[in-house]
């Protein structure tokens, strides 16, 4: 059980702890809520931490989530958070991994991190299921997985903080949107550089400087995030689900996801 009071230290959480493990100061854990929506009171975490939502109806103050969200998300709550978030109900379990001070300190030494709480995206996800799989099936080996993912979980969440804050050139905003809403077509560098009236060379540079990554890059990462979602319904054939994202075959879908997350997409599947 997390400590009473409002105040919650490094690796504290409302919940029993089912797994747990430390790597260094970080601290990965996997809880089932214990305390009714009604006891929950309002807390501060200390420390930054990751949360992926398992199963029940969690209720978060998180930017983009649901007032009452079902589904499989991912949370992160930079250090100082202080919400009230909780389960409707006890049939419920949830993943966090901690992160110490310093290591958040390096982290956004590194990279833009969001200073509120916000639901990644879903292949933050995809990272953040991996690093649960690895608690569930530890070996020697888990320790350096889970570090290298810790870093791909920040990359994630720096992202969605690029996407967030629309404070770019509008002509750059739009370029993207174009390329996250028509994932499937693969435009002409010229052809988004002369959209937005720009010069290719120029335009290259400005969205590298604005979210991180080559409009190539960008567009790769819409597709797979398109892509997650439809694996999360299992009506649709992984062939379907291949078709309906941009790629060649079930065959390049798979490798690109295995590539990408460590795992095939029907082992996803079967996690999420």
């Amino acid at each position: 059980m997390a400590p009473a009071g409002l105040q919650f230290g490094h690796g504290s959480f409302y919940g029993d702890y089912r797994e747990r493990r430390q790597v260094g100061d970080l601290a990965l854990a996997e809880l089932r809520p214990t305390v009714p929506e009604h006891e929950v009171e309002t807390h501060t975490h200390d420390d930054a931490h990751f949360l992926l939502l398992l199963d029940g109806n969690y209720l978060s103050s998180a930017r983009g989530m649901p007032a009452v969200c079902n589904t499989r998300a991912l949370v992160l709550n930079p250090p100082g958070t202080t919400h009230r978030d909780c389960f409707r109900g006890l049939d419920g379990r949830f993943f966090t991994l901690s992160i110490p001070a310093a290591l958040w300190r390096s982290a956004t030494e590194q990279r833009a991190l969001p200073g509120h709480a916000l639901q990644l995206s879903l292949s933050g996800l995809v990272q953040a299921t991996g690093l649960w799989r690895e608690l569930r099936g530890w070996d020697s080996a888990s320790p350096l997985v889970i570090e290298a993912g810790v870093e791909a979980l920040f990359d994630a969440a720096a992202l969605a903080q690029r996407v967030q804050h629309r404070d770019g050139p509008a002509w750059l905003e739009r370029a993207r949107e174009q390329l996250h809403d028509d994932c499937i077509h693969t435009p002409r560098l010229s052809a988004l550089a002369c959209t937005a009236d720009v010069h290719p060379v120029y335009f290259a540079r400005a969205f590298r400087r604005r979210y991180g990554c080559s409009p190539g890059e960008y567009l790769r990462h819409c597709r797979m995030e398109r892509a997650i979602g439809l694996l999360h319904d299992r009506h649709t054939s992984l062939a379907e689900v291949a078709a309906a994202c941009g790629f060649v075959d079930q065959s390049h879908f798979t490798h690109a996801f295995r590539r990408r997350y460590r795992c095939t997409p029907a082992q996803y599947r079967a996690l999420a």
